[in-house]
């Protein structure tokens, strides 16, 4: 079983009320300022509903009662269920920028949204993270180059020939999940209490009854209390969920690819800030420098970058080193950028290892890795170590610095099953 590690403002109770008068509940959607719970304006803006809904091991209501002290705000939106449990934020002077113009395409569905806002409150966070998630999703779909596939259960029926997952949400049954608490306290709470793990950093689930894959993450955490570090390490354990679940997470497939993608996606949003995934009860090797491209240069000047035959001997995120992120990245980030479509068809062919059944199996795997590489890049693995490594020394060829040595890194954990 594979584990993750990954939180903050607590929002505080609201003042008293006169006696005899009726108070409703922080989190109670026509509480929220901006959609007031409209279900055209929710329509509009492509989101379902504030909730209550499944969620985790059973439900929201279930989410309130282990956590009676949290105010927590759901929203549903086309394929997440997103729980939000931090208090209000000041905008930056470094987020200004970005902060308007996402508030900026907010205010097309709502129009009581002001971009200019220089605090934003629990509701507007909320609907902001349902929007970045919503943004990751479509990244992700884009890079596997998904098109017009259609799984099963699918509106208009899947797609004709092949195995095509057990629902609708990439092959998963249920939509993807993500949980952020205020604090460690909440956190472990909940991860007794629906998944009975004692762990206190970021941990992804597949709640295998349900057919549903999680993040769920504190800010007492790192830097997590930045929305900057919060919304790039959603991004990294989104892609990691996304990619489990592709065509149903069936079984467990390569670590060197998972953490690439993943550390790709995350320091798309801000490469100051990195997420690092270990072993469940293990520390993860971290670094907090945010340009990673002089270390990669110097591991294949000084020849200790490590092949793509070593990374596959990689069974667990608990055996990555800190040169194993840095070539995993940019592995990544070279077959992203020079073969696009080669690699969207790689991760295809990952996830399509099938019995003679036609069903999904992990056995083996690493077999099925080297025909599917084969296949789609045309390489055996020593041809792909020769070409990324003459493509890195001119990419990354010094010049315009790129960040330098940042903030302290949160460490990054995982903690999947498949099956379901």
């Amino acid at each position: 079983m594979r584990a993750l590690l990954a939180s903050a403002l607590v929002l505080l109770a609201s003042a008293a009320e006169p006696a005899g008068v009726e108070t409703k509940s922080l989190e109670d959607p026509a509480n929220c300022p901006w959609c007031h719970n409209d279900p055209e304006l929710l329509k509009k803006a492509g989101l379902v509903n504030h909730g209550p809904f499944p969620y985790g091991k059973f439900d929201t209501a279930k989410v309130h009662e282990i956590l009676p002290e949290c105010d927590i705000r759901w929203v549903e939106t086309e394929h997440f269920r997103i729980g939000f449990g931090l208090g209000a934020q000041k905008v930056k002077l470094e987020e200004k920028k970005k902060i308007l113009a996402e508030l900026t395409r907010l205010k097309e569905f709502f129009p009581d949204v002001k971009p200019e806002t220089q605090t934003l409150d629990p509701w507007m966070r909320t609907h902001l993270y349902a929007q970045r998630c919503e943004d990751i999703y479509k990244h992700f779909i884009e890079l596997m180059k998904i098109g017009d596939k259609r799984f099963k259960g699918a509106p208009g029926g899947q797609t004709a020939g092949g195995y095509m997952g057990e629902g609708q949400y990439l092959g998963m049954r249920e939509k993807y999940e993500v949980l952020v608490l205020p604090n460690e306290a909440a956190h472990l709470a909940f991860l007794m209490a629906e998944a009975g793990l004692p762990i206190r950093k970021s941990q992804r689930w597949h709640f295998i009854e349900r057919g549903a894959i999680s993040i769920i993450c504190h800010a007492q955490q790192g830097r997590l209390r930045t929305d900057q570090a919060l919304h790039g390490h959603i991004a990294f354990n989104l892609a990691h969920n996304l990619l489990d679940g592709l065509n149903h997470y069936s079984y467990d497939t390569p670590v060197w690819f998972h953490e690439g993608l993943a550390h790709f996606m995350e320091r798309e949003v801000d490469p100051d800030y990195n997420s690092f995934d270990a072993g469940e009860g293990s520390t993860a090797d971290t670094s907090s420098k945010s340009d990673w491209r002089p270390e990669v240069l110097k591991l294949i000047t000084t020849e200790k970058a490590p092949r793509l035959a070593e990374l596959l001997s990689l069974a667990t995120y608990a055996e990555l080193k800190l040169p194993h992120h840095f070539v995993t990245w940019s592995m990544v980030d070279f077959l992203i950028k020079e073969k696009p479509a080669e690699f969207a068809k790689f991760i295809w062919l990952i996830k399509n290892n099938l019995d003679e059944k036609g069903l999904p199996t992990g056995a083996n795997l690493a077999e099925w890795h080297r025909k599917a590489f084969k296949e789609a890049f045309g390489w055996n693995y020593q041809e792909f170590d020769d070409a990324w490594k003459a493509w890195a020394k001119e990419a990354y060829k010094p010049g315009i610095p790129k960040g330098g040595d940042g903030n302290p890194i949160i460490p990054g954990r995982s903690g999947l099953t498949p099956g379901g």
